[in-house]
């Protein structure tokens, strides 16, 4: 029995061991307490959604932890295979990628990293990485850098900071510890990153069903426990694959409907992504002084207060437009979602281009996409079905196995075409005169 536990709305109990909570209590994690899980959907949308980062963390550990059991722990061809340590150590490795696989977000999440350095700027220790690309940094980029940080202050050991570091990046090498033992256990490695980073992940189980319970929908609700269940690895040319039982697949495709939908209905909402781009231009304007630092303490300094902060201060002064329209939930109203590749919806965003552009009418669009499942185009994500056949059983890949992934892989592609709220009236009498 863990010595430690805390009640949870999801999970009821999540479980932790005295290691674990030593990197829980670390400056670095409890930083999340302060990041919103849903940044502008908690602030204007769904004013139940209070969640944070540091819950979604917990919960990710948790379901990790409970993939790990059945995957691994639950394959005697793999456990055959590896000391009782070392499946000690690897258990630890997948819950500690789920606790920290979100420690590297900026403030209001996702929606800062649009300002944040060039990659090659942070100060890493690049004898981690395969991956060396100049581009800019992510979040994921900053999380490796604080698990850095932390092994390099003594808080984690390095060679196990490593192998988390490897299971949130796909440009992070595992140590030659975890080498050593995919050489007995073929594509472990990538194996366990599925269970962090995959079709089926303790990410998105977490938070489909938290940011669904918080928010008041039941667009992410799909039955954990059946899919968990139904999971476990095989042996499948000459490497361990992730496989569902037969009696796991619609449970799987249940989940995928449920993250689709969650996409569609509450992270793309039209208001978030009004005031997306209103903190981008505060930001670019430099309404709101914020910079995102390279150091890692000055980075895991920040969080959602201080930027809410810089906006109270910008919102006090006239000239401050962006600031002043978060603060006062103005938003700017949404007069289309045209699709991406329609050539009717593009000839329609260009007569908006035009008329907006030709009658000083301020506008905007925002972008965004997402497609039900990667299956079928990313190697990487792999998933199996072990078909039950005469004599027997077969392994074979989900998206031939699934209809529902034969026939339905839609990739929401669209764009939504805002007009600031001060120039709607213009707008719609301009259109009014066009279209008599």
């Amino acid at each position: 029995m863990q010595p430690y536990e805390i009640r949870d709305p999801i999970h009821k109990r999540i479980a932790f061991d005295e290691f674990e909570r030593k990197i829980i209590d670390h400056p670095f994690f409890q930083r999340l307490r302060f990041i919103s899980q849903l940044s502008f959907l908690q602030t204007y949308v769904y004013p139940g959604a209070v969640h944070t980062r540091f819950m979604h963390g917990l919960g990710a550990m948790h379901v990790a932890g409970r993939l790990f059991g059945k995957v691994v722990e639950g394959t005697p061809a793999m456990v055959e295979r590896l000391a009782m340590e070392e499946i000690d150590g690897l258990r630890s490795r997948i819950r500690l990628a789920g606790l920290l696989h979100d420690i590297g977000h900026g403030p209001f999440s996702h929606e800062c990293e649009s300002i944040f350095p060039m990659r090659e700027a942070l100060p890493m220790d690049w004898t981690w990485w395969h991956d060396k690309e100049n581009r800019q940094a992510h979040h994921e980029d900053y999380s490796v850098l604080l698990l850095q940080t932390m092994a390099k202050d003594g808080a984690i050991d390095s060679v196990l900071a490593q192998d988390i570091g490897s299971l949130i990046h796909a440009g992070v090498t595992p140590s030659s510890w975890m080498s050593e033992i995919e050489q007995r256990v073929p594509s472990l490695h990538a194996l366990l990153r599925q269970l962090i980073s995959g079709e089926a992940d303790a990410d998105r189980m977490d938070y489909l069903l938290r940011d669904s319970y918080f928010c008041g929908v039941a667009y992410g609700a799909f039955d954990l426990d059946w899919l968990v269940s139904s999971m476990s690895a095989q042996e499948h040319d000459g490497r361990f694959v992730l496989t569902l039982a037969e009696n796991g697949v619609r449970a799987f495709e249940a989940f995928l409907l449920a993250r689709y939908h969650m996409f569609d209905q509450v992270y793309f909402h039209k208001t978030k992504a009004g005031f997306i781009h209103y903190l981008e231009q505060a930001i670019a304007s430099r309404e709101v002084p914020l910079t995102i630092p390279t150091d890692p303490h000055a980075y895991a300094a920040l969080h959602d207060g201080a930027v809410i902060e810089q906006l109270f201060a910008a919102a006090k002064e006239e000239k401050n437009y962006w600031s002043r329209h978060i603060l006062s939930r103005i938003p700017a109203l949404r007069i289309l979602r045209l699709q991406e590749g329609v050539r009717e919806d593009q000839e329609t965003l260009e007569k908006i281009r035009l008329l907006c552009e030709s009658n000083n009418i301020h506008w905007f669009t925002h972008r965004a996409g997402k497609e039900l499942t990667s299956l079928g185009s990313d190697a990487s994500h792999d998933l199996f079905v072990e078909k039950k056949i005469l004599g027997g059983s077969r392994i074979v890949p989900m998206m031939e196995y699934s209809d529902l992934l034969m026939k339905y892989n839609e990739k929401l592609r669209f764009v939504d075409v805002f007009v600031q709220r001060e120039d709607v009236e213009k707008f719609q009498r301009i259109l009014g005169t066009v279209h008599t």
